[in-house]
């Protein structure tokens, strides 16, 4: 699994938290991450991009796209890993 190569905890487990999460689920998150290295290129690379194809767009609307864009894609890595199992 690209970066994130551990080893995968029980299915029970998982299941287990992923509904304690569902039942407490936040109306609204604040992220505050530092990038830095071939993260901070890539974001700076995809930062620019949107910014440059979507002008209309402000610079917290383009930074919300990619966290969301970034969430969705890893539930759909999930979702083939845990419906290949």
């Amino acid at each position: 699994m690209h970066d994130l190569d551990f080893n995968k905890a029980p299915t029970t487990e998982v299941i287990k938290k992923l509904n304690e999460a569902i039942e407490n689920s936040p109306e609204e998150i604040s992220i505050n991450v530092i990038l830095s290295g071939n993260g901070a290129k890539k974001y700076h690379i995809v930062k620019t991009l949107l910014s440059a194809s979507y002008p209309e767009l402000d610079e917290n609307e383009i930074e919300k796209f990619i966290v969301r864009s970034g969430v969705e894609r890893e539930l759909a890595r999930f979702s083939e890993i845990w419906n290949n199992e």
